[in-house]
């Protein structure tokens, strides 16, 4: 079972996340690489918002090929170039996470991904304890 924590001692949240999740001994992990919005036909959708949303698609799938799911996420990474892309990662996080699963989450706001038409990538950890 993955633990929460969100100390007294440490200002609360400002959004969808914990400060910390506490994963048991013998748990296994999954660390994926950066997605970003390519669907699986090598198409990339225009605009951080469908791109956001292929990245959570393509993460999911992921998760389930290794037996996983977005319950056992306990860390996620975003970078995007644009700094008004914030609210579609909310938006996204209520869509595929439950309301009281809530992991340590950053968003980075960078200059430029790999390639120009990516908008948006994300990686994401998971461990589940067998």
């Amino acid at each position: 079972m993955l633990t929460t924590r969100n100390p007294s001692t440490v200002a609360p949240p400002a959004g969808m996340y914990s400060h910390s999740v506490e994963i048991p001994a013998n748990a296994r992990w999954l660390v994926t690489a950066g997605q970003v919005g390519t669907a699986p036909d090598g198409s990339v959708p225009e605009g951080f918002e469908a791109q956001h949303d292929q990245i959570w698609q393509n993460t999911v799938a992921i998760l389930n090929d290794a037996g996983f799911g977005v319950e056992d996420i306990v860390r996620i990474n975003v970078f995007s170039t644009d700094p008004d892309g914030l609210p579609h990662v909310m938006a996204h996080r209520k869509k595929y996470l439950s309301p009281d699963h809530t992991p340590p989450s950053t968003w980075l706001v960078v200059s430029q991904l790999a390639n120009p038409q990516w908008v948006v990538e994300m990686e994401t950890i998971a461990a589940k304890a067998d």
